[in-house]
């Protein structure tokens, strides 16, 4: 694919903008630090899926998976589908947590490649703890770090000149 590498700084915008704020939301008490992965394989799953975001609180036994998706939005059912792909994608991790004793959630973050801000993301963000101030901001960035990257892979694809130089 000739904008493969464009699609992938689109999608690793998107997900830095919420790795960075899942580290840096404030914490209750003495509560433990959760461990948090980007793009690593869960620890005892030999599926070899990697997941966008992983958070597992050992103390309470929970793990949140968390995987960022910019499907083409021709309408909503297009951002409903990416989001239902995710949760059967990871359906089979989520099933030997469970059985290894955690509480598991799993959902998606979908951003639709023209700007498109799915309204179940913002329950998934109050999941995570982010503030909801917070939430307004990072929508608003997310979308548009989205249709910044969306627009210079669709010049490029156009004319044939690239559009950014490689982060």
């Amino acid at each position: 694919m000739v904008h493969s590498a464009a699609l992938q700084y689109r999608h690793n915008a998107v997900l830095n903008r919420l790795a960075t704020a899942v580290a840096g939301r404030p914490r209750r008490g003495n509560t433990a630090v959760p461990d948090i992965r980007i793009n690593q394989a869960v620890i005892g799953d030999s599926s070899g899926l990697r997941p966008d975001l992983v958070i597992t609180d050992e103390a309470a036994k929970a793990v949140t998976i968390v995987d960022v998706t910019i499907p083409f939005e021709n309408r909503r059912i297009a951002l409903d589908n990416a989001r239902q792909l995710k949760r059967i994608k990871y359906a089979d991790v989520a099933r030997g947590l469970a059985a290894r004793g955690y509480s598991v959630t799993v959902d998606a973050l979908v951003v639709g490649s023209l700007g498109a801000w799915d309204r179940q993301n913002d329950a998934v963000l109050r999941h995570l703890g982010i503030a909801s101030r917070y939430c307004q901001l990072m929508r608003r960035l997310m979308v548009s770090d989205t249709i910044k990257w969306s627009r210079d892979i669709y010049v490029e694809h156009i004319t044939g000149h690239r559009q950014y130089v490689s982060p």
